[in-house]
C-alpha cells in the first residue's frame, strides 16, 4: 500500500511539474543548455516541507541523466546541471548546491554541501584575461556508495565509499573509500575498516 500511494503521488508531482519538465527538456534538447533546467530546479527548491520534497524528486526524475525516486531532498537545495547521476536513497540537506556529479546508493550530503565541478573551473593562468573568459571547465566529481558529507562541506575531489567528512571541511584531494576526513584542506585521520575489525 505504502508503495502505492509513493508511485501515485510521484505521478501527481509529474503532473503539477510538467510546464517545468517541459520547459527543462526543450533547452537540454533545443538549445543544448541547463539554464531552464537550473530555473526549475530554483523554483522548485523554494517549496517547503513534504510536497516540495515530492515535486522536486518527480522534476528531477524525468530531467537529470539519472535520479533515482527513493532520494530525499530538503528545501533550498539546487543542481544547476541536468547531467548528475544520483544513485538509490541519497539524502540531501538544505541549501546545498550540487555541480556535476556521480552519487553512489545511500550517499548523505548534510545541509549546505557545497559540491563543485572540480577545482579548475575558470581561466587563473592568463592575467590579460578575466576569471570567467572563455568555457569553464568541468570534472565529474565522483562520491561512493554510503558516505556521509558533514555540514558546510565543500567538495572538489572524488570520495570513496563508506567515508565520514567532518563538518565545515574543504575536500581538494581524492578521499580513499574507508576514510574519516576533517580539516581545511580535508585530511583523513582514521581508517573505519579498523574500528569494524576490533568489534568483530
Amino acid at each position: 500500500m505504502k508503495q502505492l500511494l509513493k508511485k501515485i503521488f510521484l505521478v501527481i508531482a509529474i503532473i503539477i511539474d510538467s510546464p517545468l519538465i517541459l520547459l527543462a527538456l526543450i533547452g537540454k534538447k533545443i538549445f543544448k543548455s541547463d539554464g531552464l533546467f537550473a530555473f526549475g530546479s530554483q523554483c522548485l527548491a523554494l517549496v517547503p516541507g513534504l510536497v516540495g520534497t515530492i515535486l522536486r524528486t518527480a522534476y528531477y526524475y524525468l530531467t537529470m541523466d539519472e535520479f533515482h525516486p527513493s532520494c530525499y531532498l530538503l528545501f533550498g537545495t539546487i543542481f544547476p546541471d541536468s547531467h548528475c547521476r544520483i544513485r538509490k536513497y541519497s539524502k540531501f540537506g538544505e541549501y546545498s548546491i550540487i555541480g556535476l556529479c556521480d552519487l553512489g546508493e545511500r550517499v548523505t550530503l548534510s545541509s549546505k554541501v557545497s559540491v563543485l565541478a572540480g577545482r579548475y573551473q575558470h581561466n587563473f593562468t592568463d592575467l590579460n584575461k578575466d576569471v570567467f573568459d572563455g568555457e569553464p571547465v568541468y570534472q565529474r566529481v565522483r562520491i561512493g556508495d554510503g558516505t556521509f558529507v558533514g555540514e558546510g562541506t565543500i567538495i572538489m575531489a572524488d570520495i570513496g565509499e563508506y567515508c565520514i567528512i567532518g563538518a565545515g571541511s574543504v575536500v581538494v584531494k581524492e578521499i580513499p573509500p574507508y576514510s574519516v576526513a576533517v580539516g581545511n584542506p580535508a585530511r583523513v585521520i582514521k581508517d573505519r575498516r579498523q574500528e569494524l575489525q576490533k568489534n568483530q
